[in-house]
């Protein structure tokens, strides 16, 4: 019989009963992340900045709009959105119908508790105390960080970086490739396979599977991450990754920070933080967050 000690949980729901909320799905050094739904006109966070990490998005329905010092950002569904640290910005839900996206912050900073000491302030007093906990500060009268370095990028082949390699079955394309984080996506036809069982060492490995399912290896069974799957791989914890199915695969794949990887990509960096599985096995899988998206 085929051991898999790990599935998929569902994420630490924060506010909403219906199918409108806000739900916490990762919440570990590397990066935290909330999956949002709401609807246009909700409430939205005063300007602010982060002066130690970075905010990113990623719209899966709906429109979001993120606004900066000099401008606003419309991002539609099937769009990443990375906002460098310093940078001043707000964001919300615009458009006609309810937006279904998620926040990311990374390094995490602390925001999984963030978000659940806004929900359980009682008052103003105590939500001071919850931000000033926080790497988050009112925008300031001279702001540091520039709006420009902001990166919009839609998915779909529509913008960025094109890898080598590329066939009917199989394609990359990096889509951001900052300091903090890096997002490619991968399509994968049926028994493409990826990389062979390695571990880093010194950034978390992530992926979101949007279409199809992937397999995810682990010394104690493979991971089925179906369609609507997060999976945060922590250092040391040995693992790869295939289309094992019948069907396409479409996902993207994260690396927190970013370690050089957009190089490795490019065949540039022989020395990234990808390692063959060392003697004792790495680090225990169970520490591995993989969660259902809701709906």
């Amino acid at each position: 019989m085929e051991s898999n000690a790990l599935q998929p949980g569902v994420g630490e729901r924060i506010t909403g009963e219906s199918a409108l909320g806000v739900t916490l799905l990762v919440d570990v050094e590397q990066i935290g992340i909330v999956e949002v739904r709401s609807e246009p006109g909700g409430v939205a966070p005063p300007l602010h900045l982060h002066a130690r990490h970075a905010e990113c998005f990623f719209v899966l329905e709906g429109e979001l709009t993120v606004r900066l010092e000099d401008r606003e950002l419309r991002a539609s569904a099937g769009t990443w959105v990375h906002v460098p640290p310093e940078v001043v910005h707000t964001f919300g839900v615009t458009g006609g119908s309810p937006a279904h996206f998620l926040d990311i912050h990374v390094p995490s900073s602390g925001f999984g508790d963030f978000a659940r000491g806004l929900q359980a302030a009682r008052d103003e007093d105590e939500l001071q105390k919850v931000r000033a906990a926080f790497d988050q500060q009112p925008a300031p009268e001279y702001a540091t960080g520039d709006p420009s370095l902001v990166a919009l990028r839609r998915v779909g082949g529509e913008e960025g970086e094109t890898m080598a390699g590329q066939s009917d079955s199989r394609r990359a394309t990096l889509l951001l490739d900052m300091d903090e984080l890096t997002v490619t996506e991968f399509f994968y036809g049926p028994g493409e396979r990826g990389a062979t069982p390695h571990v880093h060492y010194h950034h978390a490995d992530g992926f979101l599977v949007l279409e199809g399912e992937l397999t995810i290896p682990f010394r104690n069974g493979p991971l089925r991450a179906s369609a609507g799957t997060l999976v945060v791989i922590p250092p040391e914890v040995v693992h790869s990754f295939d289309n094992d199915g019948e069907e396409n695969a479409l996902f993207y794949n994260l690396h927190m920070p970013a370690s050089g990887f957009g190089d490795f990509m490019r065949g540039r960096n022989p020395d990234f933080d990808q390692h063959e599985p060392p003697a004792d096995g790495g680090a225990d899988p169970a520490s591995v967050v993989a969660v259902r998206l809701s709906g």
